[in-house]
């Protein structure tokens, strides 16, 4: 609790003595309750504490890329020390202002040809990525993410990925997967103390510091990391603020009747404490205006069991609705009824109304995140990426949904070599060619749209959402994919059996071969990487040839 010597005004990161000789690290506040990650010593049920003039800080050093570390930035991976100083950082430290801030962005190339593509990510943005499985997705998919490179228009400082492991076997493992793609001198992994949510949320923080450390030297750095520990806290210290006020005869959070402004936004006071809580992190992203830039990949999965349960709730309130529309017959409602029932026993759910079954969301001791938490996340960043699982036999990949992402930046996160071969325009008609697929039953888009005579063929753009894990795609392989999706000729593909990602990839294989593809590999490694008219209409002749075969 707040008092004499710890005052709610006391800063996150800011050492906590304890009148026993134990220390800790303050995280937050709630109310007149704080939450405090111990470092060490024991604490007794009302020990007093107060706020020091002490500061949790993190090292940082380009000599300290390629080691693992703890959350102090000291290497726990068994090498040598560095003999170079180090810039000792605040872990806590606060996200910049606007005004230090750019709103040119620069595209943050993953490899993902579906993100590249219909959900682009800019440097300097934070991305929230919504998985489905958080043990096959660490280990699959964060290589290809903490393997990305800088692209055109990047600073001129360090490149740097950072990385967040729950311990230290899996940062081992992680450092392996990572040394065989050859990218590993240029991360960074920080793992917590402990197995604590509050050892966690430090290890988070002190991983922005250090991409921080990075980014005022002119460099572009990733931080890739899992929000969890982040939720574990804030639900203990709210639960503790909870007791707090029903020891005092309080039963309602009198912050719910209250209403405050929160970044231009007005919101009861109570969830501002929550986003506040979370805004402290998010907006350490930062496309700096004199310097470089961090990007924020946050990941959370949600809890298992949730979306079960949102569906059969859904099913029930359209139940209800039926038995409230007014001036039907009896046999219409049952025909309603029956749809929707039998829509639902396709999908596995309930049908029975009469069931008293209470379907309850999954208990906070569930791993993940409630499915409303991610909702208000996905509200405070800078954009959601929603991955769904498709791949059989046991196999990973990337499996991302376009048409429910949400991408928050247009061309300025487009790679300049995707601008200029109208990637933009296939993401419209792709999402335009997909409504209208839904609605006829067939898989074919509109045709005249956006300039394009041809009807956009909706199994073609299919084979650019997946791609498997460990197998990124240069900017080059992703041209050359878009050229002959986009292409009105459709008979490579077309061919029975031929619409397969191995039939793609072939292609764009043989397309790079002819000189028309040499000439736009000359033109994306130019300083501007754009491919210029006279090789696109090169391209565009080129498979346009294949069609006479």
């Amino acid at each position: 609790r707040s008092g004499c010597d710890l005052k709610t005004t006391t800063k996150s990161g800011t050492i906590i003595e304890f009148a026993g000789g134990a220390r800790g690290v303050l995280l937050a506040w709630k109310e007149s309750t704080g939450v405090v990650h111990l470092t060490g010593g024991k604490v007794n049920i009302g020990e007093p504490a107060q706020g020091s003039e002490e500061i949790m800080t993190t090292l940082a050093s380009i000599a300290l890329y390629g080691r693992i570390l703890n959350s102090r930035g000291e290497p726990i991976d068994g090498l040598p020390v560095p003999p170079v100083p180090t810039e000792a950082r605040r872990t806590f430290s606060e996200y910049k202002g606007m005004e230090e801030r750019t709103n040119q962005y620069r595209a943050l190339c993953t490899g993902v040809m579906a993100i590249d593509f219909a959900v682009p990510i800019g440097r300097g943005q934070t991305m929230l990525f919504q998985g489905t499985n958080a043990a096959n997705d660490r280990e699959h998919l964060w290589p290809d993410l903490l393997a990305v490179r800088a692209g055109p228009s990047a600073t001129e400082g360090p490149e740097l990925c950072v990385c967040v492991c729950s311990n230290l076997e899996a940062a081992e493992k992680l450092r392996s997967q990572l040394q065989e793609r050859g990218c590993w001198e240029r991360c960074v992994i920080v793992v917590p103390d402990s197995s604590g949510p509050g050892a966690g949320m430090v290890a988070l923080n002190a991983a922005v510091a250090i991409a921080e450390h990075a980014g005022e030297k002119d460099g572009e750095a990733l931080v890739l990391m899992d929000l969890e520990p982040m939720h574990c806290v804030w639900n203990v210290l709210a639960g503790a603020a909870g007791e707090e006020r029903r020891a005092k005869g309080i039963i309602v959070d009198p912050k719910d009747e209250l209403w405050t402004e929160l970044e231009g936004t007005v919101v009861r006071e109570s969830i501002a404490e929550r986003r506040k809580f979370w805004f402290a992190l998010i907006s350490r992203a930062s496309n700096s205006k004199e310097q470089g830039s961090v990007s924020l990949l946050v990941w959370a999965w949600e809890q298992s069991g949730g979306l079960d349960v949102r569906r059969q709730k859904a099913l029930e309130q359209k139940l209800q609705q039926i038995e409230e529309i007014p001036r039907i017959t009896e046999e219409t409602r049952e025909k309603l009824r029956k749809k929707i029932k039998d829509e639902a026993k396709a999908e596995g759910l309930h049908v029975s109304i009469e069931s008293e079954e209470d379907f309850v969301g999954p208990s906070p001791e569930v791993p993940g995140l409630p499915n409303w938490e991610i909702e208000e996340l996905k509200s405070i960043s800078d954009g959601h990426i929603i991955l769904r699982n498709v791949f059989p036999d046991g196999r990973w990949g990337w499996c991302i949904d376009p048409y429910m992402s949400l991408p928050r930046l247009g061309t300025d996160a487009l790679h300049p070599a995707l601008v200029s071969v109208e990637a933009h325009k296939l993401r419209l008609r792709m999402l335009q060619g997909r409504d209208r697929a839904d609605m006829l039953g067939d898989t074919i888009g509109a045709p005249k749209t956006l300039d394009a005579e041809e009807g956009l063929e909706m199994n073609f753009v299919d084979l650019i959402l997946d791609q498997a894990a460990g197998a990124p795609l240069s900017v080059e392989e992703q041209v050359a994919r878009l050229v002959i999706i986009s292409s009105p000729n459709r008979r490579p593909l077309s061919a029975p059996g031929s619409c397969t990602t191995e039939t793609l990839q072939s292609l764009a294989e043989r397309l790079l071969a002819t000189e028309a593809g040499k000439r736009m590999v000359s033109d994306i490694n130019s300083e501007d990487g754009v491919v210029t008219w006279e090789t696109n209409e090169l391209l565009a002749a080129e498979v346009e040839s294949w069609g006479s075969e």
